[in-house]
């Protein structure tokens, strides 16, 4: 075997998978069960810790695992998301019925795309991350773009280029963003952008709404007092001034 098919199988072996839990027991287990398939990466939640979760590209999968649902694992799941566009499942150890319907929700609403009781056996556990392993590699393969003049925005990857440059967006800037262009020139109300990315009931909480808009106009826009993609409707909201282009998919 020549020397580049070794590096691409040592790739598709090694793929990262990264653990955070405040416990090792059920880490070490899944290691066990997946040993030599995953490069199984751990790190400990400690209380009071912020913005430590190094995330790169190369993870696969994040595993959030806690004993329960609380306001640190909604923070703890925002941290990962604001880093990364992958799949997340969060693990929590409810064993009541309605603690595990009540956690389901908010951890999706959070920001998680599974949720798992405590309950559960490490072969469901793996099985579980072993699906959203193969649903981000599907959707990988082909990609959707959507054109807007100079701008090209990739729903999937949660990827936003302005003359082929990619700009860095937080996770809200790029809800804002992805929500005002699906609506295709329609104007959308302070209200309604704000329940649909904060997902909290309005409280007339313009001034956060503006404080994004303005960040995310330093970055994609090229001057502040004409802004070609984010319009103002005055005494409404915002619209994206431009429909798009072009949605097409991009297969890899």
């Amino acid at each position: 075997m020549n020397s580049n098919g070794m590096r691409k199988e040592n790739i598709a072996v090694t793929q990262k998978i990264l653990f955070l839990s405040y416990r090792r027991e059920l880490y070490e287990e899944f290691c066990f069960c997946l040993a030599g398939r995953h490069d199984i990466l751990y790190h400990r939640i400690r209380e009071n810790e912020k913005g430590q979760f190094l995330v790169d590209e190369h993870i696969a999968l994040c595993i959030i695992e806690m004993l329960r649902f609380t306001e640190r694992s909604s923070r703890v799941i925002q941290e990962v998301r604001g880093k990364y566009s992958g799949p997340i499942l969060f693990i929590s150890g409810a064993q009541r019925e309605r603690a595990r319907k009540e956690e389901a929700l908010h951890a999706i609403a959070s920001g998680a795309d599974r949720y798992l009781a405590g309950i559960q056996s490490i072969e469901e556990v793996i099985a579980e991350a072993k699906a959203l392993i193969r649903l981000q590699e599907r959707i990988l393969k082909q990609q959707e773009v959507w054109e807007y003049q100079e701008l090209k925005l990739l729903p999937d990857r949660r990827q936003v280029f302005v003359n082929e440059k990619e700009i860095l967006l937080t996770r809200k800037e790029f809800d804002i963003v992805f929500y005002l262009a699906a609506q295709d020139g329609r104007a959308v109300s302070y209200k309604e952008l704000y329940e649909a990315v904060w997902q909290e009931k309005y409280l007339f909480d313009d001034a956060s709404i503006m404080a994004h808009i303005h960040r995310i106009r330093l970055k994609m826009e090229k001057t502040q007092e004409k802004p070609f993609y984010i319009q103002n409707v005055y005494g409404i909201g915002y619209r994206f001034r431009c429909r798009s282009l072009r949605k097409e998919w991009l297969k890899k």
